[in-house]
């Protein structure tokens, strides 16, 4: 652990490397950094190693309900956005100020730069908020006086800093030991789409201001800067009070399906596509379970009682009989192969059915149709579309749908993050904490296919080809959507 004080600065180098550099400007004034007595100096940032700026527009923030706990490096190296955090312990000072910040810088020639920063003030509230330092101007473009205890003079304050861009989406967040973790977010529309930053550095710093005592610690310890996509889960529980605990949970972190959580299907088909439902097509490789499209070994294709050929293997599993739930919050974590020639006709998805199946409601969370093949005018690559059904019928047309918004992603490369929020008032869609759809229940188609008191389970499956968007084509391979967890939560109301 480092320590520093008065107007010092200390830095991490990337990639959560335990590493520090300091550049003391002679002062008359003397400080104590790390129990040393140094000169006292202006506020100074050391230069960092580049970050290559592979995808600004994944994220890394979500809704994990670990409160209290740091980020959780994830095995995958996708594109995802920057990510800071460090971990601080300070005092109040009797008088001045002490402001640690988590610094993310926006562009590679190390002029513009985003900073979360935590104010601490004697007998005064923590302030949080978020910095943009652009063209030599510092400006607060978001801050919130936190509603939590205000810290006692001299009291040690341990707490977790961090900060969060995609594209034009800033987010901090604040852990103060033992309780739960609280945030900010800004959509900075100020700076222009032509600013995406092309390149980052990240480092931390601190300020202890001139009028508080010289020996104020600042301590800083546990930094980690993300190389993109270094990251997955959060601070933070869903920020929403109506979100109780979680109901649902899985990693997929044991070697195959969790057979207490999930029913694999095997031997089955659906009439509408050319897949043969099979156990084999679902695997779980390094904590992701995958949810497979693969092409049959020429002599082992199927033939059912309608007569089509199906050459193609698909996967599904689902929690009936094991798990359901009225009222929730679901979010996922996952790739979906929809982003290239390979993928057309790769038509899956995440979604839920009521247990009582004389109910013919269904929600679709996220249910893409793979690449585009020319027979629709819309371009279905790299979007999957949120869907409320009203009825199952052959061509029963009556639903509310959405495509997710289109940000830049690449579905089949990167990790994102889909969700819904079911609640009395009806069902709410997001993409990557983005809200795109929302279907009020005072329909009352909603009434009578979705009424209250109805549960639902949730289901993922892979389907082999799609009527309506296209079937498969000669470019085809196999592919699967890969799922990193699957959650819920009560609804509190």
């Amino acid at each position: 652990m480092r320590s520093f004080s008065r107007r010092t600065v200390l830095t991490s180098s990337i990639a959560g490397l335990a590493t520090f550099a300091l550049t003391p400007v002679a002062q008359a004034a003397p400080v104590a950094l790390n129990n040393e007595t140094l000169p006292g100096g202006n506020l100074r940032f050391t230069p960092l190693n580049e970050v290559k700026y592979v995808n600004p527009y994944a994220q890394a923030f979500t809704a994990t309900p670990a409160t209290g706990a740091r980020f959780i490096p994830a095995p995958e190296k996708s594109p995802s956005d920057a990510l800071v955090s460090a971990q601080f312990t300070t005092v109040a000072p009797a008088r001045g100020s002490v402001v640690p910040r988590v610094i993310l810088r926006r562009t590679a020639d190390g002029k513009n730069f985003y900073a979360a920063s935590l104010t601490v003030r004697a007998y005064q509230k923590y302030t949080l908020a978020i910095e943009r330092i652009m063209n030599g101007k510092t400006e607060v473009i978001k801050k919130q006086d936190l509603t939590i205890p205000r810290p006692l003079v001299n009291e040690n304050i341990t707490f977790d800093l961090a900060i969060s861009a995609r594209l034009r989406h800033i987010e901090a967040q604040f852990v103060l030991t033992g309780r739960e973790a609280m945030r900010i977010s800004i959509d900075d529309t100020a700076v222009p789409l032509s600013a995406t930053p092309a390149g980052t550095g990240t480092g931390f710093s601190g300020y202890v201001s001139k009028d508080a005592p010289a020996a104020t610690p600042l301590d800083a310890n546990n930094a980690t800067a993300g190389a993109w996509g270094q990251f997955r889960g959060a601070l933070t529980q869903p920020a929403n009070s109506q979100w109780g605990k979680m109901i649902f949970e899985d990693d997929f972190d044991a070697p195959a399906i969790n057979g207490a959580k999930w029913r694999v299907r095997n031997n089955d088909y659906v009439g509408y596509d050319q897949g043969v439902i099979l156990s084999d097509a679902v695997t779980v490789e390094d904590s992701v379970a995958k949810i497979w499209l693969k092409k049959l070994p020429t002599g082992q294709e199927r033939v059912y009682n309608d007569g089509k050929v199906r050459n193609w293997a698909t996967g599904y599993i689902d929690t009936i009989g094991k798990f359901s739930a009225e009222n929730f919050r679901l979010e996922y974590r996952a790739k979906q192969p929809v982003s290239r020639p390979a993928h057309i006709g790769a038509w899956g998805g995440v979604w839920m059915r009521p247990d009582d199946t004389n109910l013919l409601g269904e929600i679709d969370i996220s249910e893409s149709y793979g690449y585009t093949s020319g027979k629709q005018k819309t371009d279905p690559s790299n979007r999957s579309e949120g869907t409320v059904h009203y009825g199952q019928e052959q061509g029963n047309k009556a639903k509310q749908n959405k495509m997710i918004p289109v940000l830049g992603q690449v579905l089949a490369d990167e990790f994102h993050t889909w969700a819904v929020e079911k609640t009395p008032a009806g069902i709410r869609f997001f993409f990557d904490d983005i809200e795109y759809l929302f279907v009020s229940s005072s329909d009352p188609r909603y009434q009578s296919s979705l009424p209250g008191g109805a549960k639902f389970n949730i289901r993922l499956s892979m389907q082999a080809g799609n009527e309506y968007w296209g079937g498969l084509s000669s470019s085809t391979s196999d592919s699967a959507i890969e799922v990193d967890y699957v959650r819920v939560w009560e609804y509190k109301g």
